[in-house]
């Protein structure tokens, strides 16, 4: 599993105090994102990666998604995180995965670079059949590494090692997936000094594609998890396209994090920037069963410097699409929320017409709180944004659509990312919308 520090966030950039006043407009001149080339790979980045979330329909059915392809070359390796919510019978479906260099993941090419050619993101391969090894039964008296062996599944070349913590396999290192297999492969695990641990072959891909020109139009999304509850399949087959400009997070879609001299822009600086008005349609297959969707759905890019080992980044975030034509994304940091505690947050904000907005907001924990059977952590089910504004302050409650929607990693690590549902007051006007729920505590 990959750490918590590692999955999506905001960074440290350099934020405005609170004294600030309302969010203000910013001017276009000041972006540091420039359309089509900073949607492809950023060679040189210690951290990269395009995620999709958000609502999709079929006819009265809701689902939510997530569909995350991400790289930390510094690090030594890649992962995805693929999830689907099933509103309405509150069941959730989730994977990571973890690629490794330099045979799962080459970390200079696996999304395209040159902006004159097709884009391209991906992590797993739809064609071979292995992509992770899950533990199904750890076993116990290892005092040694045990020998992993992969045989079968009409494929070859696949290698992995075990990891073993107080005598038991808490883990599977796919570190070449080999080529050729056309089914699930078998895994044994064997050695002398232990015994009973037991291992699958797991099948798990992200791609992304779409015509060089303007790769915000026509992206076809395609991913596949296997539920790691239930074994259950998931496939998404998904065409994207950003209705008007993109949303620059900070107003700028920049932060500077470390000094200068520290190294590269890529290296001291956090760039993101989202297409939050993504006209979605497609497919979404659960256990064989196929639903056709569609929905305005969000997509996130983000690349450059984020976080370290020694100081990891803790964050609540909240993306909302509003039904007067607003978007926003609010966030804050630190590594302690309480429910009913006002702290301290920063909303961007873009208006119909691409205007872009950031300042301060308030955001209270409010509500319900759904405590992980897996991590521990508990998570809250409900938040209050204000932001402050002349005459007409704005008020919104986000509000997760289903409890259990958790990315664990074990005791004590988790992610939460949450379809979620937002209404509330708009510059003094009644609004609702759909909405993101997310928190790495």
């Amino acid at each position: 599993m990959v750490p918590m520090m590692f999955r999506r966030g905001l960074g440290v950039a350099h934020l405005p105090s609170a004294a600030a006043g309302p969010p203000q407009a910013i001017a276009p001149g000041k972006s540091a994102i420039f359309l089509p080339a900073d949607q492809y790979l950023h060679r040189g980045a210690p951290t990269e990666w395009w995620w999709h979330v958000g609502t999709l329909k079929a006819v009265d059915r809701v689902f939510g998604f997530e569909i995350n392809a991400a790289s930390f070359p510094s690090y030594g390796y890649a992962f995805s995180q693929i999830m689907l919510t099933d509103v309405a019978n509150a069941k959730h479906y989730q994977r990571t995965t973890s690629h490794m260099p330099p045979v799962a993941v080459d970390f200079d090419n696996w999304a395209e670079h040159d902006p004159t050619k097709d884009w391209h993101v991906g992590l797993g391969s739809i064609s071979n059949h292995l992509s992770a090894i899950q533990v199904v039964n750890p076993g116990s008296g290892y005092s040694a590494t045990p020998t992993v062996t992969i045989s079968g599944g009409g494929g070859s070349q696949a290698r992995a090692y075990a990891v073993v913590a107080e005598g038991k396999i808490t883990g599977v290192v796919l570190i070449n997936p080999g080529r050729g297999y056309t089914s699930a492969p078998r895994v044994m695990i064997s050695d002398a000094s232990g015994h009973g641990a037991a291992a699958k072959a797991i099948r798990s891909y992200v791609t992304m594609d779409a015509a060089w020109g303007d790769p915000t139009q026509n992206m076809a999304i395609t991913a596949l998890l296997v539920d790691d509850a239930t074994g259950t399949d998931v496939h998404f087959d998904l065409m994207m396209s950003q209705q008007g400009p993109p949303f620059l997070v900070w107003g700028t879609g920049a932060g500077p994090i470390l000094p200068p001299s520290s190294g590269t822009h890529l290296q001291t600086n956090n760039y993101y920037y989202s297409l939050p008005r993504l006209a979605a349609k497609g497919t979404i297959t659960i256990a064989g069963e196929a639903f056709q969707v569609a929905g305005t759905t969000w997509m996130d890019h983000e690349y450059g410097f984020f976080g370290s080992a020694s100081q990891p980044v803790k964050w609540i975030l909240q993306d909302a699409q509003l039904d007067n034509g607003w978007v926003l994304s609010n966030f804050t940091m630190g590594s302690k929320f309480e429910l009913g505690k006002t702290v301290l947050s920063f909303v961007t904000l873009q208006d119909p017409n691409g205007v872009m907005y950031f300042g301060p907001s308030a955001l209270t924990p409010t509500g319900k709180t759904w405590t992980s059977p897996i991590s521990g952590l508990t998570y809250f089910m409900e938040l209050k944004i204000e932001i402050a504004d002349i005459g007409h302050p704005t008020t919104l409650t986000i509000k997760s659509l289903v409890e259990g929607q958790e990315f664990p990693s074990g005791p004590g690590d988790g992610v939460y990312e949450g379809v979620a549902t937002t209404s509330g007051t708009f510059r003094g006007q009644p609004v609702s919308g759909t909405a993101w729920n997310e928190q790495a505590l």
